[in-house]
């Protein structure tokens, strides 16, 4: 069992600890190299350890699979979801690089831009404001990619005042409304996303869809983790 744990942590620890050679650090990643070091030390302590705290930890370990996986189930079963029955896309930011897109970015835009123009009778919202050290706002550099990667201008409409997701689709709702498009909405962004943004639309009165953007291996278990908790903050709220 000590050797089981300690692979694990280890195994976790260098997946968390991947992103910092893309200078990416969150609170994902920050949580997992606490928890990976936590594992690798009571590995290595196991055989030393009484019985209680043994119990107590495989308890916590136990608790975190039980709210971890059925999140996990929803987050794969909404990644790609009804895509075809939508006319407004609602395409949500991601860091920019003073004013170019991040990877993530990037792709969330070749994933609007393929339903785009297979669909050429939809619009896409492209929601994102400018963060503090972003040369441009998100929602600008995700017009200036789609544009490059082809997709005609008049079918783009830039909401940049929001800054977290709830916002992203409270806006984009607003935009709905005043323009009389069809409240059946896409929601591009990546996959680990995609269950948070259908429980907004739920409370925001769209209908969801989803076409989701692909994430890099090497970065997918830290925005997994960090996503799992603002899946659970959303529910309690």
């Amino acid at each position: 069992m000590k050797f089981i744990l300690i692979l694990i942590g280890l195994g976790l620890l260098l997946w968390y600890l991947a992103p910092l050679a893309a200078h990416i650090f969150n609170i994902g990643n920050a949580l997992g190299i606490v928890g990976s070091g936590v594992l690798i030390l009571f590995g290595l302590f196991y055989d030393k350890l009484p019985a209680v705290p043994k119990n107590i930890f495989m308890g916590f370990v136990c608790l975190v699979l039980i709210i971890a996986v059925p999140l996990s189930v929803n987050m794969a079963r909404y990644a790609n979801y009804k895509a075809e029955e939508a006319q407004t896309v609602i395409v949500l930011g991601c860091k920019v690089n003073g004013t170019r897109p991040s990877q993530y970015l990037y792709k969330r835009c070749a994933a609007a831009a393929e339903y785009l123009k297979e669909n050429p009778d939809a619009a896409a919202i492209l929601s994102g404001g400018q963060g503090p050290d972003e040369g441009v706002s998100e929602a600008q550099c995700m017009f200036e990619t789609l544009t490059e990667m082809g997709v005609d201008e008049s079918r783009l409409i830039l909401e940049d005042k929001s800054t977290n997701t709830r916002e992203n689709l409270e806006f984009s709702k607003a935009i709905i409304e005043e323009r009389g498009l069809s409240a059946e909405v896409l929601i591009v962004t990546n996959e680990f996303h995609e269950y948070r943004a259908k429980l907004l639309c739920e409370k925001t009165g769209l209908g969801f869809h989803s076409k989701c953007s692909r994430s890099s291996l090497y970065t997918f278990l830290t925005f997994y983790t960090r996503e799992l908790g603002g899946i659970v903050l959303e529910l309690i709220r």
